[in-house]
């Protein structure tokens, strides 16, 4: 074991004391330093941000009831009535959400119509197309049945011979 001097341990413990001052200080500043990060506003500001939440409260209000009765027209659509009238409201419903969009495009909250939107519009083309494959499946079933029933005719047929 080695002896130090005590001049030789003082500046040992001078120099440690200074490096953890040293870290001491810049990891104090790093994380108590600000950064700019806009925290003091003015009241003209925080009002007008005030203002823009209500104005998209507002509108996201207006357009819950539009959203709600197009999702129940979807739902109880039924492509196998032929009225072209119900698609044409629907579709014009859809795009009605999307308008709302496009009142405010550069405000991104905004964004939430356009995907309300393109939710409604898929499951409206869901809907017509698993309609339209669920009536191909039954059309197929039935010609299915009708081979089997000419299948068994022909094997009685030929059995009676």
């Amino acid at each position: 074991m080695m002896k130090f001097s005590i001049k030789e341990r003082r500046e040992k413990f001078l120099f440690f004391l200074g490096l953890f001052l040293f870290t001491a200080a810049v990891l104090c500043t790093a994380i108590f330093y600000n950064y700019g990060n806009n925290s003091d506003i003015s009241k003209s500001d925080f009002s007008k941000r005030l203002q823009e939440e209500e104005r998209f409260e507002a509108t996201v209000a207006q357009a819950l009831p539009a959203i709600d009765t197009t999702y129940a027209r979807i739902v109880k659509f039924n492509p196998n009535v032929q009225a072209v009238f119900l698609e044409n409201d629907i579709r014009n419903s859809i795009t009605a959400i999307r308008s709302y969009y496009n009142s405010r495009p550069y405000d991104s909250r905004y964004k939430c119509f356009i995907y309300a939107s393109k939710i409604q519009e898929s499951l409206f083309y869901d809907k017509r197309e698993l309609r339209g494959n669920y009536n191909d499946v039954s059309h197929i079933n039935k010609l299915l049945d009708d081979c089997k029933l000419s299948t068994r005719q022909l094997q009685q047929s030929f059995g009676a011979r």
